[in-house]
Parts: C-alpha cells; sequence; structure tokens
C-alpha cells in the first residue's frame, strides 16, 4: 500500500515536472514582448476599474471564464483603431487560461454610428461577423447618442442571441486633459456632455459601459510626460498612447483588480 502511494505521488511530481516544462517551452508571442517591452519603459497606470464594470456583459464573461472563444467586433473610427491596435485582448488572455478573442477591427475613418446606423453599413461592418461583443468607441460619432441607440437596437433585432455591447467614451483626438477645463475624472451625473449622455445611454438600454476619458485623461495629467510623447499627430496615439487603451482595457476585463 505504501508502495503503490509513493508510486501515484511520483507520478503526481513527474506531471508536475512536465508541466512547467511544456509552459516554459511554449514560443514567446512577439506581439506580447513588444507591448509589455513599450510599456515597461512607461509610467504604470494607476487605476482600479469599478466593481461593477461587467453589468450587462455576461455572455463576455463567461466566455472568458470558460476558457472559451469570444469574436469581438470593434465599430468606431480611427481612434478605435489604434485601441485595437494596443492588442489589449492579448492582456485579457493571460488572465484566461484557454481562452481566445477573435478581435474584428471593423472602421472607417472619422466615422460614428450616425454612419453605422444605415442598414447596408450596419451589415458590412457589423452583422455579418456575428459578435458575441461588440465594442463601439471613437470620437467621431457627432455627439449624436440617438444614432449609437439606433445602432444597438438594430443589433439586437438581427443578431440571435444578442451580442453584448459596450460602449466606450472618448480619448485622444485633438483634446488635451492636462488644459481642457470640462475635463472632469468622474463622469458627470447629470449634464448635458457626450460623455454624461453616453452613460445614461448605457443605463437605458442596458449596455456595458467604460469610460476611457477618465482614466486616460488621468493618466495624460499625471505621468509626468507631454501628450504629445503619446502620439504620432496631433490626433492619433502613437505606440506609446496604444498601450495606455490597451492597459485600460486590460483592468476593465481582468477578473479580479489589478495594480
Amino acid at each position: 500500500m505504501i508502495r503503490k502511494a509513493l508510486f501515484f505521488l511520483a507520478l503526481i511530481g513527474c506531471w508536475g515536472t512536465l508541466t512547467v516544462a511544456e509552459e516554459a517551452g511554449k514560443p514567446k508571442d512577439p506581439v506580447l514582448e513588444r507591448i509589455d517591452f513599450i510599456y515597461s519603459e512607461m509610467t504604470p497606470l494607476q487605476w482600479t476599474s469599478p466593481a461593477d464594470r461587467w453589468r450587462h456583459l455576461d455572455r463576455t464573461i463567461d466566455i472568458l471564464r470558460r476558457g472559451g472563444t469570444l469574436r469581438v467586433v470593434m465599430l468606431g473610427d480611427s481612434i478605435v483603431n489604434d485601441t485595437s491596435r494596443s492588442a489589449w485582448e492579448k492582456l485579457v488572455e493571460r488572465h484566461y487560461p484557454g481562452a481566445h478573442i477573435e478581435k474584428i477591427t471593423s472602421v472607417r475613418g472619422s466615422t460614428g454610428c450616425w454612419y453605422y446606423k444605415d442598414p447596408a453599413q450596419l451589415q458590412e461592418y457589423v452583422l455579418r461577423y456575428q459578435p458575441d461583443l461588440l465594442m463601439i468607441g471613437g470620437i467621431s460619432h457627432r455627439e449624436d447618442v440617438e444614432s449609437v441607440r439606433e445602432v444597438i437596437r438594430r443589433v439586437r433585432a438581427e443578431l440571435e442571441p444578442d451580442p453584448d455591447i459596450l460602449l466606450m467614451t472618448p480619448c485622444f483626438g485633438h483634446k488635451d486633459p492636462r488644459v481642457d477645463p470640462e475635463w472632469t475624472f468622474e463622469v458627470p451625473s447629470d449634464g448635458d456632455s457626450f460623455r454624461a449622455r453616453l452613460k445614461r445611454l448605457a443605463e437605458e438600454e442596458k449596455t456595458g459601459f467604460l469610460d476611457m476619458t477618465g482614466p486616460w485623461g488621468q493618466y495624460i495629467r499625471t505621468c509626468g510626460e507631454d501628450i504629445h510623447w503619446f502620439k504620432r499627430d496631433i490626433v492619433h496615439a502613437n505606440a506609446r498612447g496604444e498601450a495606455i487603451l490597451g492597459r485600460i482595457l486590460e483592468k476593465f476585463f481582468a477578473p479580479s483588480p489589478i495594480q
């Protein structure tokens, strides 16, 4: 009996050794290596995501937790394209063993939901991909929340089951949060700013909501670097700027608050 127990323990030990060796022998992901290196030379993002951040994102979180494949469509403009270029999905996958995020960047320059709500465009940019999660963001919605609402409702009417939908507030563009008198870390609870109205829309339509404006602006205001260190032109993020956006999304989707 003792010999059998010792043999069983030896097998467990060998299995554990092999598992560690297999993990160590896995090829390194060059994308992760690149974005981790860029971020390592930056001031870390000091932002804790809200406790209720996953509200109305049940399907998304369930797929990630069980290690499935999550198909994501990112809809918007060139700012959304920059957000996608951060490779945020690689960062999130590290928190969910076995999970894979199939990311589809579906964008058009200087374009928002006022364009995508057209049935033909909605089919081209969203519906044909049948996403599990639709992320809507950017700076080109012309502050037209009703067009965002139309996109939400038409997507839900056309797709079965309904995809999760995540609305994201603007970041980058021409605004500089260091000198913008309208910038606040918290989304105003009232008022008629696009940011405040987008949050109310998320509550009314029961979608997810991610305020990118607050943590992005806070980082720019406190990191000690000029905003142009994070931009490739007067509007768009460079690789360092993209890294900020990627880490915000990582913190949002991570299974527990990360520092």
